[in-house]
């Protein structure tokens, strides 16, 4: 227990909070989303740029989340959807809510189900055609949602030991490729240093139009994404002022530590971790030794698929507990029963898996003969960038609440400093970003005008499945609002449905395996007497 007013327990909490705030971002962007930042910038000084300018941008923002999080510091879920509930107004948190569950959180669970079994495939050398590869993707994929499913359902000790571990082992590679980049340009074995890429054959650099410096805005939302959730910290923090310091400086070493990273990803190699760390296993050269490069493009890609496999875990297990968390805040519909976990569980399960199922088969039809063993996953990458798109379109206009909010009063918070010009700031650039980065993964010849025929660059197919999400989710909200009027809830939308309802799996696994270890040690002690 930390005792107030003492300097050493404000100083470990500010340590805690810190480490957690870089837990919570740093891992999978860096890894899934680097190469595609470069392909949408097309040079990797802009990209660099991005990192840092996006990265500062949310160090502005989260100021104004501090004071957003104290509406929820007393009771309630501190989740986007509650926020909005609050600050905005309920109809429009319940279709927000319904987005997380029908598009957020299946794009998330999609894109590393997916590169779990690509990264299986290159690491075994597998390559398989088409037919067997769509079959490769459906059963798999679906098994790995089934599998990590019952894992949080009826195993959460283990689910959250699990992640634990894996917060150490998405560090490793990454500091070492982040020491390798540098190392590598350094003796000369890099790739193309920090100047823009060329295709083979080509004699001069592409030309970069105005959107290539805001075409790779959703690769690195994606990296950010979580970060306004270290607001709600402050909930459970004994030394309250410790926790925006602790926040703060975690976001600046977050936006510091992701562009010497990129910065070090594109001057050692082509701006992948993989691709750095090949090289490091090959002995810091470009080697002709094929057995050497084989045997280190193994080890790489099997540390690739471990990292994305775990991830599995800790998203399914955040769509169970936001599903659940917004249903108990009155957002969500959820037939009423016991096992309200597993029910939570099961439908996000089942939505997760149709969403998975109709990208990965449209992504292998449309890309039937290219070869290509990540061919089926194309639209899951580009619906998990525009998602994150969106929601922080949400994040921007729930700022924009928070700054009405102050004339209005509606919601009574305590005031943070410096809170006008963050929200001003924020909410414009976070609006004027998400437009930017969703219209170029609407239209990809702005930032590719080589590829100007709309028709066949992959827009118009993606257009059609993102515009078709969106009407499936808003058809589904708007059954909900009919549900919500045939089975109204006891005392309307206003609190929760049940206080004591526990919607975080890992929190209440823990919290059993505490108390059988105090009723043991008690049992030991009387024993002994």
């Amino acid at each position: 227990m930390f005792k107030k007013r003492d300097k050493s327990s404000k100083f470990y909490e500010f340590w805690y909070l810190f480490l957690l705030i870089v837990g919570i971002c740093i891992g999978s962007g860096i890894y899934a989303k680097n190469k595609e930042l470069l392909e949408q910038t097309k040079s990797p000084w802009i990209a660099t740029v991005l990192w840092l300018v996006i990265g500062l941008v949310c160090v502005i923002s989260i100021v104004v989340f501090m004071e957003i999080a104290k509406s929820t510091e007393k009771e309630g879920n501190g989740t986007v959807s509650n926020w909005c509930k609050l600050f905005i107004n309920r109809k429009f948190a319940s279709f927000v809510s319904v987005l997380y569950t029908t598009i957020y959180m299946p794009a998330y669970q999609s894109i590393f189900v997916s590169l779990t079994i690509a990264y299986f495939l290159m690491a075994t050398g597998l390559t398989p055609n088409p037919g067997a590869l769509l079959s490769i993707y459906l059963i798999f994929g679906v098994g790995l949602y089934v599998l990590f499913a019952v894992i949080n359902i009826f195993t959460p000790n283990l689910s959250r030991k699990m992640q634990f571990w894996t917060m150490f082992i998405k560090f490793i590679p990454l500091i070492l490729a982040f020491f390798a980049g540098f190392i590598l340009f350094a003796i000369n074995q890099g790739g193309n240093g920090m100047n823009i890429p060329m295709k083979e054959g080509q004699t001069e650099p592409t030309k970069l139009v105005f959107m290539n410096f805001l075409g790779g805005i959703g690769a690195i939302l994606f990296s950010f994404d979580g970060y306004i959730f270290t607001a709600n910290t402050q909930k459970s923090a004994k030394n309250k002022k410790v926790v925006p310091v602790a926040i703060i400086l975690g976001l600046l070493f977050i936006t510091l530590f992701y562009v010497l990273m990129a910065f070090s990803l594109f001057l050692g190699g082509d701006g992948t971790v993989q691709t750095v760390l090949v090289k490091v296993f090959s002995g810091f050269k470009n080697t002709d030794n094929k057995q050497a490069e084989k045997a280190a493009e193994i080890i790489v890609f099997t540390i690739m698929f471990l990292i994305f496999f775990f991830n599995i875990n800790m998203f399914t297990h955040f769509g169970i507990s936001n599903l659940l968390s917004d249903h108990n805040m009155k957002l969500i519909y959820l037939k009423k029963g016991k096992a309200i976990f597993k029910t939570s569980a099961f439908t996000q399960l089942a939505i997760s898996c149709s969403f998975y199922v109709v990208l990965i088969l449209l992504g292998a039809l449309t890309n039937w003969n290219s070869g290509s063993i990540t061919g089926p996953i194309t639209y899951i990458e580009n619906m998990s960038s525009a998602c994150v798109v969106l929601i922080f379109a949400v994040i921007a206009f729930l700022i924009i609440s928070a700054m009405i909010n102050r004339k209005t009063q509606k919601v009574k918070v305590e005031k943070v400093k410096f809170f006008w010009p963050a929200a001003i700031i924020s909410s414009v650039l976070l609006l004027f970003f998400t437009t930017c980065g969703l219209i170029v993964l609407l239209a990809p010849q702005l930032v590719n005008p080589e590829k100007n025929d709309w028709t066949t660059n992959g827009g118009m197919m993606f257009t059609i499945i993102f515009i078709v999400t969106l009407l499936v989710t808003i058809v589904i909200w708007l059954l909900q609002e009919r549900m919500f009027k045939i089975n109204p809830f006891e005392n309307g939308f206003e609190g929760e449905i049940d206080k004591d309802m526990k919607v975080n799996n890992w929190m209440a696994a823990k919290e059993a395996q505490e108390l059988r270890e105090l009723n043991n040690e008690t049992k030991t002690k009387i024993k002994s007497t």
